[in-house]
C-alpha cells in the first residue's frame, strides 16, 4: 500500500522522469510530507538537469529532503544490500534505506530495488503506479497520464511491455 504513506524516498530514475516532463509537482502532491533523497541522487540530478535543479524545484514548491544523517546501522544495511545486489548503485541502495528510516514509500523502477523493498516489507511504487494514483485522486485525467507515460518512454524509460500496454489501454 504505497499510497497510504505521506512521504517517499526517490531514486534518480523516478524523480528525473517527472522532472523531465515538467511535472515533479505530482510526486509532491502524492507525498505531501516530502520526498527524501540521498546526496548522490542530488548529484545525479545536477548532472542531468544542471546545477540549479534544486533551486528550480523549490520555485515549483517541490523541495527534496536531503538526508545527511545516516547512522552506522544505516551504512551496515547499505553494505548488506550491496553484497546481495552488487549491480545497484549507491543512490538506489540509499533510496531503500531512506524509505525504511523515514517510514516512507520507495519510488523506483529498478527491478533490484523493487525486489529488495518487497523482501524488507517496504512499500514500493514506480512511474506507472504514481500515474495511476494521480488519476485515482483526480490530479490527472487518464489521457494526460497516458501522455506522460509516453513521454517517459520517449525519454528512455524501459518498462515491461505488459505494464505499458495495460496502462495505455483505454479504461
Amino acid at each position: 500500500m504505497p499510497f497510504t504513506r505521506t512521504s517517499a524516498s526517490a531514486d534518480t530514475c523516478v524523480l528525473s522522469d517527472f522532472i523531465a516532463v515538467g511535472r515533479p509537482d505530482l510526486l509532491w502532491r502524492l507525498f505531501p510530507d516530502g520526498m527524501w533523497i540521498d546526496p548522490g541522487t542530488t548529484i545525479e540530478l545536477q548532472v542531468q538537469f544542471g546545477a540549479s535543479i534544486l533551486a528550480d524545484l523549490r520555485t515549483q514548491g517541490c523541495e527534496p529532503l536531503i538526508e545527511r544523517g545516516f547512522e552506522p546501522v544505516d551504512y551496515i544495511e547499505m553494505a548488506e544490500i550491496k553484497s546481495r545486489r552488487p549491480a545497484l548503485r549507491h543512490p538506489d541502495i540509499a533510496c531503500v534505506v531512506l524509505a525504511r528510516m523515514h517510514g516512507a514509500t520507495c519510488l523506483s523502477s529498478d527491478g533490484a530495488v523493487r525486489k529488495t523493498c518487497r523482501e524488507r516489507g517496504i512499500p514500493i511504487a514506480g512511474q506507472v503506479g504514481c500515474l495511476m494514483e494521480a488519476v485515482d485522486r483526480r490530479l490527472l485525467t487518464r489521457a494526460r497520464a497516458q501522455d506522460l507515460l509516453r513521454a517517459f518512454l520517449a525519454n528512455g524509460l524501459y518498462l515491461p511491455a505488459s505494464v505499458v500496454a495495460g496502462f495505455l489501454r483505454d479504461a
